[in-house]
């Protein structure tokens, strides 16, 4: 009976196997079904790529914009397929395309603006935050703040991972990407500082061999200097630097120039490197020798101006004659030395005029005395206005007094001695000499005369030989026109001399006789009361030595008749 009743529930039901296979055949029906399913969306995707690459994959598809601009819709499947977003299909991005209605008639006013339009669809995937975060970007990838959209930067068919895109297209490349676009930066000052880069130029440059990072090194895409300084010129002069790391012996002439020692001075607007080179247009050294390319003239406007007039200048400009000076020429690249300092500019000249000795001798009494006393311009530019400069002199050193420290400190005693403020008058100058040697700086100093130009403009108004003064009489003669403006001068802390103003009676007067002495020849300037003195003080000069010899010659007479006379001269 019990197997009966087995086998008749057996037989109006299904078995426990049975029903297990049942579940297996369903499950694996849903997996060929979801397969199928899955297989099928594949399928539609790679049918809806080739359907869009039959045609953008086709060269020289473009289309003309609002503004007369070109775009590209040229896409190379190639390329797209193994990019990163090759997965993503292209309707994964551009979802709104309808091959119903595609090509549209829309008209696109530039390629910025279909960029911006098209790089919304990142922050699908790319959330804000992230596409913010880091240096890199910094807040550019947002248009409204004036940055580039993601698609001017990220070639975004063929888009590739970081650090493959960035070997592949080369270290510049990489840097260009972001400094190929309209970027800038803002200071504490609240300057805005240009960063966007010239590849055209960069290659033009003789730099072009260089990658950037071999002069922006530290830089990288998580660590980007921002905004470190407190304005542009004090970022302009530190990347400056950098120059030294190549140019060693360049950088160390310029720290002895005159540029240089106006910027430790604390004036900023002394040139650096970059501002005669350029930072990224650096062009070969032929190019600052040429009259359009020598970068002097941007601070000397007046004085370019003045040499470009100048017998030199129109040599150059006109004639064709590249061998006359430029300014290099005279006053050294990167060694720039202060003008009115020394003798470097009267060696100048003698470099190239060697036979000016000479021929001066001809015709110009002590020849000598008027290259050491006179400075080339007082002559030969004719129509400048000359002064004479008496500058304190250390006789000791044989050279131009140069005080230790701030310059201003010699402006103070001019000040005090000058007590009334009209220029120094000849007993205030004996005061000041005589003050500066109590003090011990110099056992030894004297005032030295000189005559020269009174601007820098001046100097270089030269006009050829047949045009120089020749007439001894413009200086020869009594209230001469050059005697009219006195400046006395010390050398300044950055090599320039610091002037001030003398009573022009000082070159007549009995306390100036010991410094204008060797800048007069007696009879020679036409000053009668100056010539007296002269006298007066050769002759005091010589009567010490000789009264000397004349009382030792007496004294030895009588010490010879008391011997021969057999007596002491005590006795």
């Amino acid at each position: 009976m019990a197997r009966s009743r087995i086998e008749g529930q057996a037989a109006s039901g299904p078995s426990h196997a049975s029903l297990v296979t049942a579940a297996v055949a369903v499950f694996l029906t849903l997996l060929v079904a979801a397969f199928l399913t899955a297989s099928s969306a594949v399928g539609a995707d790679s049918v809806d790529d080739e359907t869009c690459l039959a045609c953008h994959d086709s060269e020289g598809m473009e289309k003309d914009l609002a503004n007369g601009e070109t775009l590209s819709l040229h896409i190379r499947g190639d390329a797209f397929a193994d990019s990163l977003h090759g997965w993503v299909g292209c309707a994964g991005c551009h979802a709104s395309v309808d091959l119903e209605t595609h090509p549209e008639d829309k008209t696109i006013e530039t390629r910025h603006a279909y960029s911006a339009e098209l790089s919304q669809v990142c922050s699908e995937c790319h959330s804000g935050e992230s596409l913010k975060d880091g240096p890199a970007h910094h807040a550019r990838v947002s248009t409204a703040a004036g940055g580039p959209a993601c698609a001017e930067c990220h070639d975004v068919h063929a888009i590739t991972p970081m650090s493959e895109w960035r070997a592949g297209i080369g270290e510049t490349a990489y840097c260009l990407t972001c400094h190929g676009q309209a970027l800038d930066i803002r200071f504490e000052s609240g300057e805005s500082f240009e960063l966007s880069v010239d590849e055209a130029v960069l290659r033009n440059s003789v730099h072009l061999d260089h990658e950037c990072a071999d002069c922006h090194s530290g830089f990288s895409k998580e660590a980007h200097e921002t905004g470190a300084f407190a304005s542009t010129r004090e970022h302009v002069i530190a990347r400056a630097e950098v120059c030294r790391e190549c140019h060693e012996e360049k950088f160390e002439q310029y720290e002895g120039s005159i540029h240089a020692a106006l910027l430790d001075g604390g004036n900023l607007a002394a040139p650096v490197c970059s501002d005669c080179h350029g930072s990224h247009s650096v062009s070969p050294k032929a190019v600052y020798e040429t009259v359009t390319g020598v970068p002097c003239k941007k601070c000397h406007v007046n004085i370019f101006d003045a040499y470009l007039g100048s017998m030199h200048g129109q040599a150059r400009s006109v004639v064709g004659h590249f061998e006359a000076p430029i300014c290099a020429d005279c006053h050294r690249a990167h060694e720039v030395g202060a003008a009115a300092a020394g003798n470097q500019l009267r060696d100048a000249c003698l470099g190239c005029h060697a036979g000016a000795m000479d021929a001066h001798q001809e015709w110009l009494p002590n020849a000598a005395l008027h290259l050491e006393a006179v400075s080339c311009p007082s002559c030969h530019a004719p129509l400048a206005q000359r002064r004479v400069e008496l500058r304190l002199f250390d006789t000791k050193a044989q050279m131009p007094f140069s005080e230790p420290g701030d310059a201003r400190q010699f402006e103070n005693q001019i000040r005090s001695a000058d007590a009334e403020g009209d220029g120094l008058d000849a007993f205030e100058l004996w005061t000041l000499v005589r003050d500066i040697n109590r003090e011990g700086k110099t056992p030894e100093m004297t005032l030295q005369g000189r005559m020269g130009v009174r601007t820098g403009a001046d100097a270089h108004r030269l006009s050829d030989k047949a045009g120089a003064v020749r007439d001894c009489s413009s200086c020869h003669q009594q209230g001469a026109d050059p005697f009219q403006s006195v400046t006395v001068s010390i050398v300044g802390r950055d090599g320039r001399p610091v002037r001030y103003d003398a009573d022009k009676e000082v070159l007549s007067s009995l306390m100036s006789v010991n410094s204008v002495s060797g800048f007069y020849a007696i009879g020679g300037t036409r000053i009668k009361l100056l010539d007296v003195l002269l006298v007066f003080a050769f002759l005091g000069g010589i009567s010490v030595p000789i009264g000397h010899l004349t009382l030792k010659w007496l004294f030895g007479k009588y010490r010879k008749r008391a011997q021969g006379d057999g007596a002491s001269p005590e006795s």
